[in-house]
């Protein structure tokens, strides 16, 4: 048996004795890593905090008072050390459920499957405090999760169990981030572990994943724009983040799944965690229905259940309205004109109109004139002004000829969208916005995320998220559908710049990273008018009546890429090129590697025709979009 009070010569030996004691007990405890650190207060971190709450970046859910955050305290005692623990939990399900037409899913995200975290580890905790006092019974010890006044992140970051990523979740070497984390606070003076040195390097895949930009920097997240803190809060919710919450029903993954040191890793050894796939990727329309008591009984084990089921229900409204789903428009009606609740009615308008039909205008007509919410009211006007919208194209006779254009070049080919929407969104990482496929695609040690973009263009223009600002020089955008899919165009005031094949809201993570790299302080806008003529030349072109192009181009790039790219712009239709003779050409004959990389950064495919290009023996080679892709091209131009 030891006493806190140990003379201080044995000190050392008696408490890192019993320190790695603890942690070999580790796993019989139910718990997976376990740090020491010492209970100093947390200097630096009290001026990030108030940093963050002048911003207005702070959740609400946090500790208020920030003294109490930063300096560990236990009642009649002076702390004198930290212990942090974590528990690893699943990023894979076995067997998803998937989407389907009249039957699509929500989505929870990994840390709401299985059981409360919060009650996994208090049970674990309370076993490690049992522990610690079988040794060391006048100890004083308080532990916490989640509700506690200290942060998490901050604890387990001195303590050893991992490093502060970029996207504000602790990383372990070992577990990545896929961890629940959990603190005590005790008066025993354990010797400190050494915290992790990795760091996540120049890498910022997650904040340029981010779907709302709600990770204004490295380490710094705007709790206000993070779709797993909309999801949970109650009321209504403005359209730009409606349209990013696709159909997350509770929190969101994006930035874990999209994080290399998360490659690979999945956690199946607690079976509390295992996902049961009806709970946590549930039937949208049946929720809509659901009482108090049936709610409590299929999610009350799940810490999604915490705010009760308002939020779920208007996530579930706002996801019907994302699948476009007309098979749920008599359910979303119901809502609409009975529902006690201002946000689900307000919702329920905002889905209809995105659904679209005569079916959803008649029940918004009725619905205001018996409305008396000034909230839903707005909504429900809005709803009808998008409505009639997309009933009618924009008086631009340049604009309205290109859209005939496309639908006849279109219906001419029989081309038809390789996926559905629901088909796009259906992974194995669950159905995670369009905007981040590509990027999951690229990171993901499983089936590959589908990134086929939705057949329609959105009738809602586009708000620039935090990501690309309200300033800095704009960057003009339109789609265009073509019988390799939809193409997206982006033009600057000196011309046409990018080329990007897929939707806008699919491709828009890598256009922000484009945009960043090479126009610095940009916003995008969505103009039909500055991107009419590229788009009317690339119908002509697919249907077979234009073999050159006639644009004004504004080129990014290093002056070897530009060097190159106006080789491939040389290229005439029907003819080809070996990357040697590319290299050739430029005066750099033993340069083929890195002329290949050049072509692959090309940002104007098609216009500049590096499908063109062959092997040595005439053979297909790689392509930015796609080998299928290049197959298509060169068909059509034989």
């Amino acid at each position: 048996m030891t006493n806190v009070r140990t003379g201080a010569a044995q000190a050392a030996s008696v408490w890192e004795a019993l320190k790695q004691e603890i942690k070999a007990a580790g796993p019989e405890l139910g718990i997976d890593d376990i740090g020491f650190a010492s209970a100093d207060p947390f200097i630096s971190l009290k001026s990030m905090l108030e940093q963050s709450r002048d911003k207005g970046y702070a959740s609400g859910f946090e500790e208020p008072d920030i003294e109490k955050r930063v300096h560990p305290a236990l009642p009649d005692s002076e702390p004198a050390s930290l212990i942090a623990i974590a528990v690893a939990y699943p990023s894979k399900m076995v067997n998803p459920p998937k989407s389907e037409p009249g039957a699509y899913r929500g989505i929870f995200a990994r840390s709401a499957w299985g059981q409360d975290y919060h009650q996994v580890l208090r049970a674990a905790m309370d076993k490690l405090v049992n522990f610690i006092r079988e040794r060391v019974p006048e100890a004083i010890i308080e532990s916490m999760v989640d509700t506690g006044a200290l942060v998490d992140r901050a604890v387990s970051q001195r303590a050893g169990i991992g490093f502060s990523a970029k996207n504000c979740s602790i990383i372990s070497p070992k577990f990545g981030s896929w961890i629940f984390l959990g603190e005590l606070v005790t008066n025993i003076p354990f010797p400190p572990d050494t915290p992790v040195t990795e760091d996540c390097g120049e890498c910022t895949k997650c904040i340029d994943a981010c779907p709302t930009g709600a990770l204004v920097g490295p380490g710094q997240l705007n709790a206000q724009r993070c779709i797993s803190f909309l999801t949970q809060t109650k009321g209504f919710l403005d359209e730009e983040f409606m349209l990013k919450i696709g159909n997350r029903l509770y929190g969101c993954d994006t930035c874990q799944i999209v994080c290399p040191k998360n490659r690979g890793k999945n956690w199946d050894h607690h079976p509390e965690f295992h996902p049961d796939p009806e709970v946590v990727k549930p039937l949208l329309l049946p929720l809509l229905d659901i009482g108090n008591r049936e709610f409590k009984e299929r999610f009350g084990q799940s810490s999604a259940a915490w705010r009760g089921k308002k939020p779920i229900q208007r996530n579930a409204v706002i996801a019907l309205g994302n699948f476009k789903d007309k098979s749920a428009v008599p359910k979303l009606t119901q809502v609409l004109k009975r529902d006690p609740r201002p946000e689900l009615r307000g919702t329920a308008a905002w889905a209809l109109s995105r659904i679209g039909g005569e079916d959803a205008m008649r029940a918004i007509g009725e619905a205001a004139a018996i409305e008396q919410d000034g909230n839903v009211l707005s909504m429900l006007q809005k709803a009808e002004e998008r409505l009639l919208s997309s009933e009618t194209l924009p008086d631009r006779p340049q604009a309205e000829q290109v859209k005939k254009q496309q639908a006849d070049t279109v219906e001419a080919v029989q081309y038809t969208q390789a996926a559905s929407f629901s088909q796009a969104r259906d992974t194995e990482f669950g159905e995670e916005t369009q905007r981040t496929a590509n990027v999951i695609k690229s990171e993901s040690d499983g089936e590959p995320e589908q990134s086929v973009a939705s057949g329609r263009s959105e009738a809602t223009a586009w708000k620039p998220s935090a990501v690309t600002g309200l300033h800095g020089k704009p960057v003009y955008y339109d789609e265009v559908l073509t019988p390799i899919g939809t193409l997206t165009l982006c033009a600057t005031d000196e011309g046409l710049c990018h080329i990007d094949f897929g939707a806008f809201h699919v491709r828009e993570a890598h256009l922000q990273q484009w945009a960043r790299t090479w126009v610095g302080e940009y916003r995008y806008e969505k103009n039909e008018e500055k991107l009419s003529e590229a788009a009317g030349q690339l119908v002509q072109y697919f249907a077979g009546e234009r073999t050159t192009f006639d644009l004004q181009l504004k080129q990014y790039g290093t002056a070897f890429q530009l060097q190159v790219w106006e080789v491939l712009s040389d290229i005439s239709y029907g003819e080809a090129l070996t990357h040697q003779e590319v290299a050739e050409k430029i005066g750099r004959p033993k340069a083929v590697r890195a002329v290949l990389d050049a072509i692959s950064k090309n940002p104007i495919p098609i216009i500049i025709p590096c499908h063109r290009l062959s092997g040595k023996d005439g053979t297909l080679v790689g392509y930015v979009g796609g080998l299928q892709t290049k197959e298509q091209l060169l068909t059509l131009e034989q």
